[in-house]
């Protein structure tokens, strides 16, 4: 019986052909499949233009890493890359709005204890900003050199400013803007590739057997993998649902664990 049911938005990587093999083959005619990014590749593509940008730089004689106060080292690229994610991620009604998210984690990243340029951050105890929350609390904020600090000096905050203005361009801004990751198809591959690596030959049979009991593991958990196994014809002993319901709830405290870390 059809339902008309239409799949009109793929998620994928910034250099995945798939969307425009979609369009190519315009299934649906006259609806246009849309294409969305994932958060993860788009922070992860920031990260190593950061790195690169200091490897093309050294290559030139000048110095963005090293030991020096606000270099552009491997930690502070991190910090970077978590505050660029956190407002990719927001979910932003507009390119404007997500754009400016963007750019105030520069000038965050840019103030000094001389120069201190918060008034873009977001306020009150809850705001990732570290000097904005030490006001909410009635507190003197910490130094911006600090050993967890994100802070770049002028030479490093000018020459990663193209980069900024680089990643947030109207095209990739508006394919950011519903927040969207991939990381239910990775968990869904990866307990596929547990059962059947990837990096070895397999047979039909055998491909088909891990992708089965995978979708049953991903979607039902330790029932929907006891399920499969019995729909098999292979029998159960009471340790191995045991051992199932342990191994759910085990997951489940740690997606509770994650979840409020990340709140």
């Amino acid at each position: 019986m059809a339902r008309n049911l239409r799949y009109t938005t793929v998620i994928s990587d910034g250099d995945s052909k798939t969307h425009n093999e979609l369009l190519r083959l315009d299934r649906y005619t006259g609806i246009e499949v849309v294409k969305e990014e994932c958060t993860n590749h788009v922070t992860k593509c920031f990260g190593t233009s950061c790195r690169n940008l200091v490897a093309a730089e050294s290559k030139k004689g000048n110095t963005l890493g090293g030991r020096k106060v606000g270099a552009l080292t491997q930690q502070k690229i991190g910090l970077l890359q978590a505050h660029y994610k956190r407002a990719v991620a927001s979910k932003c009604t507009s390119t404007a709005e997500l754009r400016k998210k963007i750019l105030r984690t520069l000038k965050h990243c840019s103030s000094s204890d001389d120069n201190p340029q918060h008034d873009d951050c977001p306020t009150g105890k809850d705001s990732w900003c570290f000097h904005q929350r030490a006001i909410a609390y009635g507190r003197p904020p910490s130094s911006h050199q600090g050993k967890s600090s994100c802070y770049l000096n002028p030479k490093v905050a000018e020459a990663v400013k193209p980069l900024y203005e680089r990643l947030t361009t109207e095209a990739l801004q508006s394919r950011c803007l519903k927040g969207m990751t991939q990381n239910a198809n990775e968990s869904l591959h990866s307990q596929v590739w547990q059962r059947c690596p990837k990096h070895l030959f397999a047979g039909r049979k055998r491909i088909e057997v891990a992708t089965f009991s995978a979708v049953a593991s991903f979607n039902c958990g330790s029932a929907g993998l006891q399920h499969f196994i019995t729909a098999a014809g292979c029998s159960l002993n009471c340790h191995t649902i045991t051992r199932g319901y342990k191994r759910d709830s085990r997951q489940v405290t740690q997606a509770e664990s994650f979840n409020m870390a990340a709140m």
